[in-house]
């Protein structure tokens, strides 16, 4: 980084430590936490455009980023343009990003997907989606005339570990030693956590430690087959915030321990799921503050080190919760969105020259909005939202 980098670097100590997990390094704690941007080939690939985007996060001065919900099975699609993971040439479209980020000192990483109830049936082969006891989502429900969903068998259960075991190789061929599991916002892995979607007399589902069997053996087998060198992740529900018919960050004293022991080396919590994120419009710097209390309650759970990625939109304020020992690194994926180079302006006293979030939520809108064909931006003048025809004829954003 050119100009006055290092003596910005001062100013953020801990952020510029370096973390290394297993035989991946981590230059500085900052990454792009995981973000669909829907920009990928019509065969799931990397596109030039993810690219270039990608290109710019790196230059931008992260020290870690992830290639977000590459799905890891042709049943499970949320938009045509999400990654897919399902075959080498999928993968091997990766290798240019992949090494790209290697030359430059960035861990990259790929995160594994498959979102269950929450996916539609209008981009992908399947009929009738995947759920731990065929419980809808009204959200995707309203955007799908034809949702439908049937509670999993045995042999989907086994299906699905080889497909993410699959996906997981594939990726590590491509070049990836950092791999995260979606294991939140109400995808398949996450919604085995939570008594609210499953409701199994099986043997995954009842008790806290059986509703997190599923995912500790995805953990298990992933591991098993990418061997010791490769960092495994996990972004994890902590709060699906559907209080005591849900999942909440008491379980994780349960969770987090099958975890470590089944092979994990990262914790990035996240809260909400589809049907709740609207608990909280407009007020994102409430839930950021509930989620940096869960955050730093999971400290009395494990020793793994634990990742933040809740509307944090400038150094300082990531600092600050180094400093305070909520987390080891800090996630920022909107910001990062919004400015490409927010963490390098910062660093050269360019603050005032930053695109700054607005966290108004329009960004995850587009993603349930037939009317764009990406995600899009309201400061970012690369990605700048078209002004949609609303309602009524009136024209907005």
């Amino acid at each position: 980084m050119a100009g006055n980098a290092p003596q910005g670097m001062q100013r953020f100590p801990r952020l510029f430590t370096p973390l290394q997990v297993r035989g991946v390094r981590f230059a500085n704690r900052l990454f792009l936490a995981p973000m669909g941007l829907d920009l990928a080939t019509a065969d799931g690939g990397l596109s030039a455009e993810l690219l270039d985007f990608y290109r710019d996060i790196i230059a931008g001065g992260v020290g870690g980023l992830y290639l977000s919900n590459a799905s890891v099975s042709r049943q499970s699609v949320l938009r045509p343009g999400g990654l897919r993971l399902l075959h080498a040439r999928q993968a091997d479209s990766l290798r240019p990003l992949l090494q790209l980020a290697a030359t430059a000192g960035v861990a990259a990483g790929v995160q594994l997907q498959h979102y269950g109830g929450q996916g539609l049936t209008t981009h992908c082969r399947a009929s009738v989606l995947l759920t731990p006891s065929g419980i809808p989502s009204p959200a995707l429900q309203r955007l799908d005339p034809h949702y439908r969903v049937r509670a999993m068998q045995g042999r989907d259960i086994v299906r699905l570990r080889q497909q993410f075991v699959r996906a997981a190789r594939l990726a590590v061929a491509a070049g990836s030693r950092l791999l995260q599991l979606q294991a939140s916002n109400g995808y398949l892995l996450s919604s085995f956590l939570s008594p609210h979607s499953n409701r199994r007399r099986d043997g995954y589902g009842g008790s806290i430690e059986a509703r997190a069997r599923l995912l500790a053996e995805v953990v298990r087998d992933v591991r098993h087959a990418v061997g010791e060198e490769v960092a495994l992740g996990v972004r994890l529900q902590i709060d699906d915030l559907m209080g005591a018919a849900g999942v909440q960050v008491t379980d994780m004293r349960t969770v987090l321990p099958l975890l470590e022991q089944a092979g994990a080396d990262l914790i990035e919590a996240s809260v909400g799921t589809a049907e709740t994120f609207g608990r909280f419009s407009g007020q994102w710097q409430l839930m950021a503050q509930q989620l940096r209390a869960q955050v730093a309650q999971l400290r009395q759970y494990t020793t793994l080190p634990l990742g933040f990625a809740g509307m944090t939109a400038d150094l300082p304020t990531a600092e600050a919760l180094l400093a305070d020992g909520v987390c080891d690194l800090v996630g920022m994926a909107r910001p990062l969105f919004a400015d490409n180079e927010l963490i390098s302006k910062t660093l050269r006293g360019e603050e005032a020259h930053i695109h700054r979030c607005r966290f108004d939520g329009l960004c995850f809108k587009d993603k349930h909005d037939p009317r764009a064909t990406r995600v899009y931006c309201c400061v970012n003048p690369r990605y700048l939202r078209p002004a949609f025809p609303a309602v009524g004829g009136k024209e907005g954003q």
